[in-house]
């Protein structure tokens, strides 16, 4: 299961509860007021999605890679 994690009132961080790794990072671009960056960590690379006009925007971004991704992998 996937979770977030507050770290001030700007940043939070999206971990896989099973090792605690942080997968997805969501956080004010610069000092602008309003416009939030989200990224996630795949492939032991940082991946930019994109700049969002909030937090909560930003955060389904994060989500939905995760979902899309998460659907897409095979397990063996």
């Amino acid at each position: 299961m996937k979770k977030w994690q507050d770290y001030e009132s700007t940043n939070k961080y999206y971990f896989d509860d099973k090792d605690g790794m942080i997968i997805g990072q969501v956080h004010k671009f610069g000092t602008s007021v309003s416009v939030y960056t989200a990224t996630v960590k795949f492939e032991n690379i940082d991946r930019l999605l994109g700049q969002y006009i909030s937090l909560e925007y930003a955060q389904k971004a994060v989500e939905r890679f995760w979902e899309i991704e998460d659907g897409t992998l095979i397990e063996q």
